[in-house]
């Protein structure tokens, strides 16, 4: 299970390095004010969290509802193959009506969100983007559950080219901000008229409105907590707004930018074969091991992304702007690609609770946290500006992984190894604080200076006991057995 969560993850995160190195593209023009202004890529920050809101209330839950539904053993084959149509129907359903309603309330919106009611087309383009993706979710979600991961990644990087190509070239054209949302918009409804008929091809044309009921008793108390989760992960934009200036908003969102890496690179695509796999093996053998063992894995996995992240992108920026705010903000960088790591963490401990269909713990549980997360925000960012709303970030999603693991003990008691985890958030910092000196050294010292950093981070997990010599071993057996075409394997097999 171990090898399968390792090759369905390294597949998910193939298609995302292409769908990033797509946005790095985009940051060139984001990073140009000529194209667009350092405000609008603060307020387009801003309402990447209100495309995140929006897409949980009107998904209602579903893709969450999916995995779990599909693959139920509690239901019967007709009720299980029913899941996916009766999921799309109400997907469209409630697609149609999020995008009423948001077309009606566009020019109001553009007054809260874009300090403009001049600026409802901006909006207007926004819900589309929301009612089409509300759809296409659905079969994205149906080809995760069937781990068909070859097809969702391909699906996936098309759209995301699809959309870069219609920013860049509304941009291009002078739309600004109301470009950037068409080019989301058009992708969108593009990749929707395209994987729906898709699905219907392959499934059963049937719709159990028996199934309705628990769907939404399952997948509304997910709304709650999906909110607070996307404010914990977008909110403070619009904070920093109000408490800053949308200049200062901006400057944090380029950061944003550099450290959800860790997030789309890495989070999401463990995310997307984790939350199946860890399902599966819960209901096949009720043991927490693969969770266990991913816990350990990804934090190492994590801690070095991080570490990579804070050595190498004031380097990177330099090559895409030369706004100076934009490419003084490393620091912000490994505080909330830290946070994400954090945010991967929540994933693998939370999977025990959507197994025990504990759907309201898990709402309690991301709703502390945002309170949390507020609060801290409110107190830091008057105080240190930008960089308060980081900590806040970073904190606030060790808060949530830490208070989650323990909620989870009541339902599959498992020893997650905290100590590894801490180590691995020394080592990080550690070298992370080593390497600061070297900020104002000629390129290629600081370059090669950094590089050694970053390569000693992997001795550095083996000296402090993150890994030791039975993973060596395991690794042997594991190349050994692929040898040998992969046939017999060996009693230290991570499942």
């Amino acid at each position: 299970m171990l090898r399968r969560l390792f090759r369905q993850s390294s597949t998910y995160a193939l298609a995302n390095v292409a769908a990033k190195l797509s946005g790095v593209a985009l940051l060139a023009f984001y990073g140009d004010p000529e194209i667009l202004s350092t405000a609008d890529f603060g307020f387009l920050g801003g309402l990447n969290a209100v495309m995140m809101f929006g897409l949980l209330i009107a998904g209602v839950g579903l893709p969450l509802g999916i995995l779990r539904f599909a693959s139920n053993p509690a239901l019967s084959p007709a009720d299980r193959e029913a899941v996916p149509v009766t999921a799309l129907t109400l997907a469209v359903i409630s697609g149609a009506v999020f995008l009423a309603v948001g077309l009606a309330l566009a020019e109001a919106a553009a007054g809260v969100f874009l300090e403009s009611s001049g600026r409802a087309e901006v909006m207007r383009w926004l819900v589309v983007f929301i009612g089409f993706k509300v759809v296409s979710d659905v079969s994205y979600t149906v080809l995760r559950q069937r781990e068909r991961v070859g097809a969702f990644a391909l699906l996936g990087t098309a759209e995301a080219a699809l959309m870069v190509a219609a920013v860049i070239a509304f941009l291009l054209d002078g739309q600004g901000l109301a470009g950037v949302m068409k080019g989301y918009a058009l992708s969108a409804a593009a990749m929707a008229l395209v994987v729906t008929p898709m699905l219907l091809t392959r499934v059963p044309r049937r719709i159990r409105w028996g199934l309705v009921g628990p769907m939404m008793a399952f997948g509304v108390p997910l709304i709650a907590s999906g909110l607070a989760a996307r404010f914990l992960n977008l909110g403070d934009r619009y904070l920093i707004i109000y408490l800053l200036d949308a200049e200062a908003a901006g400057a944090y969102e380029w950061a944003a930018r550099f450290g959800g890496v860790v997030n789309s690179f890495l989070v999401q695509s463990f995310v997307l074969a984790f939350t199946v796999l860890g399902l599966k093996s819960l209901d096949e053998t009720g043991s927490p091991d693969l969770h266990r063992q991913a816990f350990r894995h990804f934090s190492a996995l994590a801690g070095w992304m991080v570490l990579g992240l804070g050595l190498f992108v004031a380097d990177v920026s330099r090559l895409l702007t030369d706004v100076p705010a934009y490419i003084e903000t490393e620091g912000l960088v490994v505080l909330i690609a830290g946070g994400f790591a954090f945010y991967g963490l929540y994933y693998v401990v939370v999977n025990v609770l959507y197994a025990a269909g504990r759907t309201r713990a898990v709402a309690a549980s991301v709703s502390a946290a945002a309170a949390l997360n507020l609060v801290l925000n409110l107190v830091l960012i008057p105080t240190v500006g930008i960089a308060g709303a980081a900590v806040a970030t970073l904190v606030s999603y060790a808060v949530l992984a830490v208070v989650t693991a323990r909620t989870a003990q009541a339902s599959t008691p498992a020893d997650y190894p905290w100590r590894a985890l801490a180590y691995v958030v020394a080592l990080t910092a550690g070298l992370w604080l080593v390497a600061a000196p070297t900020a104002g050294w000629d390129l290629p010292a600081r370059l090669a200076a950094r590089a050694g950093l970053a390569l000693a981070y992997l001795p550095g997990l083996w000296l402090l006991g993150v890994y030791g010599p039975e993973d060596l071993a395991r690794a042997r057996d594991l190349v050994r057995r692929r040898e040998h075409g992969g046939s017999t394997p060996g009693p230290s097999e991570e499942r």
